[in-house]
C-alpha cells in the first residue's frame, strides 16, 4: 500500500516524527512494526510503501507533525516540459473519479483540488517566452485548470458538483478549508503530487483536527503565557520521538502546566510530572482534571509532584520509568536579540543545570531509555541560531547522544533542515527563543 503525509509547517521534524512512528507496531492504527519503504519526500509531502494497510484516522490523531494523510491511487509518468494539466488531460475520466475517489459518496458532489510539489523547482520556473519550444504553465494556475478539468468530466455525466480551490495563490487547501467544507463527507479532496518527470494521484483520508489543537492548548484552565508554552503538536512529536510504547510510563520533570503530560495520555502512555513550582503543578492539577473529564481518561494513568528535577532519581527510585520527555527550562524570555555575553551566561548556567539532572535521571532510566528534550536555540535571522556549544557533557554521564535523522536519511534528503549536529529547531517567527530538539540514550 502506498500512502502520502503532507508535512507540517517544521518539515523536518515531522518527517523525523513519521520515520519514528511508521515502524512501530500499533494494530490500532495499522502499523505492523515492519519496514516502511521511502518512495519520494520534499518540504512538502512524504511518500511511503507500508507492507499492511493503515488506518489513517486512528493514525492521523497521534501525529502532531502530519497535516494529512494521503492514499496513493496512480502514479504517472510525465515528460518535464509538460504541465500537470497536460500529462492529466487524459486521466479525469469518469469511471476513473467514480472508482477511485468518489465511489462512497452519492447526491450533489462536493470535491476539492491539491497539489503539492515533489519537486519544488517547479514553483520557481520563469515566464515561458514565446520562442519556447514548450510554454511552461504557471504552476500556481494549475489547481483551477486541473479542477475544472475534472469537474467538466463530471458535469457531463450529470452529476451536480460544487468545486473547491485553493485562493491566495497557494496550491493547496489547508486542512480547515477541507473540515469546513465538509469535503471527506460529500465527496473527496483530489490531491496531485508533481515532480519532474512523475505525477502520484491522491485522495485525502484523514486531516489534523485543527479544533481539538485549540481546545486542548486556549481552552485549559490554566495557561501560562509569560513562561510560554509547548504546543501541543510539538508534545506529541516529542512524545513518538522517544521509543516508548503504549501502556509504558514516561516522566516529564519540568512540567509546567502539564502539556506533555495530556499529550502523553492521548498516545496511550502512563504520565508522571513534577516541577519545583508550586503553583506550575497546582495549575498542571486542574488542567488535568478538566483534560481527563473532557477526553474520558481513566483515572490512575497520571499523577504529579511538586519535585526539583535534580532530586528526582530519590523520588520516583520505584517507579519503573521508560522514558523522559520533557521541555526543559529555556532561561529568560528576550524580545530583542540579547547580547553574547548573556547568551554564554545562560548557556553555562542551563548546562550545569543539565549535568545535575542527567545524572538523576541515570538513577532511574531503564538502559537504552531515551530523553527527549527542548534545549534553547537563539534565531538571529532565517535558519540562523546560537545554539548550545557542546553536548559531549552528556556522554561522559552514560548516555549517547542520538541522531534525529539517520545519516544515511539525511544524506539522501538534503533539504530537510538539521543543525550540525544533525537536531531540528522549533520556532516561531516572533519568538527570539526558540527549541532544539535534542535525543539522548543511556548506555
Amino acid at each position: 500500500m502506498q500512502y502520502a503525509f503532507v508535512l507540517g509547517r517544521v518539515f523536518t521534524l515531522s518527517l523525523a516524527e513519521l520515520v519514528a512512528t511508521l515502524e512501530k507496531t500499533d494494530p490500532a492504527c495499522g502499523l505492523s512494526g515492519n519496514p516502511v519503504k521511502i518512495l519520494e519526500a520534499s518540504e512538502e509531502v512524504l511518500v511511503v510503501e507500508t507492507p499492511t494497510p493503515i488506518k489513517a484516522e486512528a493514525l492521523q490523531k497521534k501525529l502532531g507533525g502530519s497535516i494529512k494523510i494521503l492514499q496513493v491511487i496512480e502514479i504517472l509518468k510525465k515528460r518535464p516540459q509538460d504541465s500537470l494539466n497536460f500529462a492529466l488531460k487524459h486521466y479525469f475520466k469518469p469511471s476513473t473519479l467514480k472508482k477511485h475517489f468518489l465511489k462512497d459518496y452519492k447526491g450533489k458532489i462536493q470535491f476539492g483540488l491539491s497539489i503539492y510539489l515533489l519537486d519544488t523547482d517547479l514553483a520557481k520556473r520563469p515566464s515561458p517566452t514565446a520562442s519556447e519550444k514548450y510554454p511552461q504553465v504557471s504552476i500556481f494556475t494549475e489547481p483551477k485548470r486541473i479542477g475544472m478539468m475534472a469537474k467538466k468530466t463530471l458535469t457531463e455525466t450529470g452529476h451536480s458538483i460544487r468545486l473547491v480551490l485553493p485562493e491566495f495563490n497557494s496550491l493547496a487547501l489547508a486542512s480547515v478549508v477541507v473540515t469546513k467544507n465538509l469535503l471527506l463527507q460529500k465527496g473527496a479532496e483530489i490531491c496531485i503530487l508533481a515532480g519532474k518527470e512523475i505525477v502520484y494521484t491522491a485522495k485525502t483520508l484523514s486531516v489534523q483536527d485543527f479544533e481539538d489543537y485549540g481546545r486542548r492548548d486556549y481552552q485549559r484552565p490554566v495557561r501560562d503565557e509569560k513562561q510560554g508554552m509547548i504546543p501541543p503538536k510539538v508534545a506529541q512529536i516529542m512524545l513518538n520521538l522517544s521509543g516508548a510504547k503504549a501502556g509504558e510510563t514516561l516522566l516529564d520533570p519540568f512540567c509546567g502546566i502539564g502539556t506533555m503530560v495530556q499529550e502523553g495520555l492521548l498516545l496511550g502512555f502512563k504520565m508522571l510530572g513534577s516541577d519545583i513550582n508550586k503553583q506550575a503543578i497546582k495549575g498542571s492539577e486542574q488542567n488535568l482534571e478538566w483534560f481527563r473529564n473532557r477526553y474520558k481518561i481513566a483515572p490512575g494513568k497520571y499523577h504529579f509532584e511538586t519535585a526539583d528535577a535534580k532530586k528526582i532519581g530519590q523520588l520516583l527510585e520505584k517507579q519503573k520509568i521508560s522514558a523522559i520527555v520533557t521541555e526543559s527550562t529555556l532561561g529568560p524570555i528576550y524580545f530583542s536579540f540579547p547580547k553574547k555575553t548573556e547568551i554564554d551566561d545562560n548557556f553555562k548556567e542551563l548546562t550545569s543545570l543539565y549535568k545535575e539532572v542527567f545524572k538523576e535521571f541515570a538513577k532511574i532510566l531503564p538502559q537504552n531509555g531515551r530523553i527527549v528534550m527542548c534545549i534553547p536555540a537563539y534565531r538571529r535571522g532565517k535558519d540562523q541560531y546560537d545554539t548550545l556549544p557542546s553536548l559531549d557533557w552528556a556522554e561522559d554521564l552514560g548516555y549517547n547522544f542520538i541522531d534525529l535523522i539517520s545519516p544515511n536519511l539525511a544524506k539522501k534528503l538534503k533539504f530537510l533542515k538539521l543543525t550540525t549536529r544533525n537536531t531540528a529547531i522549533y520556532d516561531r517567527k516572533d519568538q527570539i527563543v526558540a527549541r532544539e530538539i535534542v535525543i539522548f540514550e543511556k548506555k
